[in-house]
């Protein structure tokens, strides 16, 4: 998909993704860049799915120390299947959706 440009980079609004430099590294390379509509959490793959994941896993834990944390972080993420990232992606693509029929309105926790 890189080498025939048939997919589109979702850029989020982190100030460090959205400087100069990346902008005009992007351009140079010719990225499709599908920007992010301001104040908009519930389209970014890793709030909606990845974090609360990892936030599931380690819940009721007691933990002996913040390596041990990272090492369980690490093992939850690492046992991702492919159908996980696929659901993700479904996700993200009605997420998406959403927010263009409502005209990039902030839509997080809306339900409808």
């Amino acid at each position: 998909m890189w080498k025939e440009k048939l997919w589109i980079f979702h850029q989020d609004n982190v100030p460090a993704h959205s400087a100069l430099s990346v902008k005009r590294f992007l351009a140079k390379h010719s990225i499709p860049v599908l920007e992010h509509p301001p104040y908009s959490p519930d389209l970014v793959p890793c709030d909606f799915y990845l974090f609360p994941k990892v936030k599931s896993a380690l819940k009721g834990t007691r933990f002996v120390s913040v390596e041990a944390v990272k090492e369980k972080a690490a093992r939850v993420l690492k046992e991702l299947t492919k159908d996980d990232f696929q659901h993700c992606f479904q996700q993200w693509k009605i997420r998406m959706e959403r927010c263009r029929d409502r005209e990039r309105v902030y839509i997080e926790g809306d339900n409808k």
